[in-house]
């Protein structure tokens, strides 16, 4: 049977957490404790309509219940009201003393030694104190139910009560003091073997509860050190980004420093061919430039799209031509690939000197729009960029990989740096096609 008594196993929270928690058990105890008392009430009413219980043993049922039900609203608000360890418990065991009167009177007007069979009601109610109460309190409870009902039979036989036998449409004599003695034995034994195992299944179970709250306690220390360990690991990585970041930035501005001084020496060359190869490096050294800085804008330190960078790349290669408006039409053709920072270089190197070259000379002599198209695919592991123009082409019996030009060796120098082919088709024009293998993409990695 419930109880509404609890044992205080937190002291050290603070008498307002203890005091609420003691007003919360009462509270529920209190709706248990009715709802049980209920339904042994609705359980006499069959009894009593079948002739089992007289009229008189009903009444005394009836007011046993209400007894038990009313109980809670005193004491509820009386738990309400206290705050000391000591006049809770003192509480606590008035609330046990008041639920072993009620069931015992149940159990009198029931029909006294012959209801033997609602003991299960004491053992009930000492196993819920063993659960939520002190040692001492469960078996101060067990005496008291031991001891009222007890004392319940020898006052029916001695006639200071009346008695009223369970059996009440066959009377018989009562039994012999002896046998009565030996009931109340085993009812009192039967009462303290629950108390016993209560016992020592609350200390269990308490034990249990604690090293599970102390293994809790450990697992959040634990969670809260990762936690801690996981922000200041963000912490570093992010400052590592941060500084990566700043580091593409200071040589974007280094190599735009340097793109501006080479413009400006070459405007101060006299002669033709010093200053177109002051202007080749210079546009060399942009395309490096562009290349740190779309990491430095990049969310992705360890990859560069070569998608949006080519195609950054040719419209600045050709509004720095300032060709005339409609004299070529420029292309792209490219999906993502995403590459790492020495392979987007190379590769950017490779795609300004093949643009420069067909924006310098492959479209001098045509009458009609030129068409420059750069074309980027990629397999598995592997990628292949096209730069083809429908212009003059080469001249008859150049060999372009044994040339003097610094710029198709540059090509071929980035090709094997890159590990790659490249190869030229002069069919209709000229297109160089260049493959290199390209590493996946590690999401974990990223």
């Amino acid at each position: 049977m419930p109880n509404p008594s609890h044992r205080i196993v937190e002291p050290d929270t603070g008498d307002a957490p203890i005091a609420a928690n003691f007003y919360q058990r009462h509270r529920d105890g209190a709706i248990v404790r009715s709802g049980a008392s209920l339904l042994m009430w609705l359980s006499a009413i069959p009894a009593y309509n079948v002739g089992l219980l007289g009229a008189a043993q009903f009444r005394g049922v009836s007011c046993a219940v209400a007894f038990l039900v009313l109980l809670n609203f005193p004491f509820v608000r009386i738990a309400g009201r206290l705050q000391s360890k000591a006049s809770m418990e003192r509480l606590s065991i008035a609330v046990h003393g008041c639920e072993v009167l009620g069931y015992t009177a149940i159990i009198h007007f029931v029909g006294g030694i012959e209801a033997t069979f609602l003991t299960p009601i004491y053992c009930g109610l000492i196993a819920y104190i063993g659960v939520v109460a002190p040692r001492r309190h469960l078996f101060l409870v067990a005496g008291m139910s031991a001891f009222a009902f007890c004392g319940l039979v020898m006052l029916e036989y001695l006639h200071v009560l009346p008695s009223y036998p369970f059996f009440s449409r066959f009377p018989g004599s009562r039994l012999p003091w002896p046998v009565a003695s030996v009931v109340l034995a085993i009812v009192a034994a039967l009462l303290y073997v629950v108390a016993i195992i209560t016992a020592r299944t609350s200390d269990l179970v308490r034990k249990s509860r604690k090293r599970l709250r102390l293994q809790k306690d450990q697992l959040e220390k634990e969670i809260e050190a990762r936690k801690e360990f996981e922000a200041q690991l963000q912490l570093l990585v992010d400052e590592k980004q941060m500084l990566v970041k700043e580091v593409h930035h200071r040589v974007k501005n280094n190599l735009q420093v340097i793109s501006s001084l080479l413009t400006l020496q070459a405007e101060t060359m006299p002669d033709a061919a010093t200053k177109a190869a002051l202007l080749a490096s210079q546009g060399r050294v942009s395309s490096m430039s562009l290349v740190h800085e779309m990491f430095y804008q990049s969310e992705d330190l360890k990859h560069l799209d070569l998608e949006p960078f080519l195609r950054d790349l040719t419209g600045f290669l050709r509004s720095a031509y300032d060709l005339e408006a409609g004299s070529v039409e420029v292309r792209t053709h490219t999906m993502s690939v995403p590459v790492t920072l020495d392979t987007a270089i190379q590769v950017g190197l490779v795609v300004n000197e093949l643009v420069t070259n067909s924006l310098k000379h492959a479209f001098s002599a045509r009458e009609t729009p030129g068409l420059l198209e750069i074309s980027l695919s990629a397999k598995s592991d592997s990628a292949e960029l096209v730069v083809a123009d429908n212009g003059c082409g080469l001249q008859e019996g150049i060999d372009w990989t044994n040339a003097d030009s610094l710029g198709l060796q540059l090509i071929q120098n980035l090709a094997g740096q890159l590990r790659g082919t490249i190869s030229l088709d002069t069919t209709n024009g000229t297109a160089f096609r260049l493959q290199f293998p390209i590493k996946p993409r590690n999401p974990a990695a990223c």
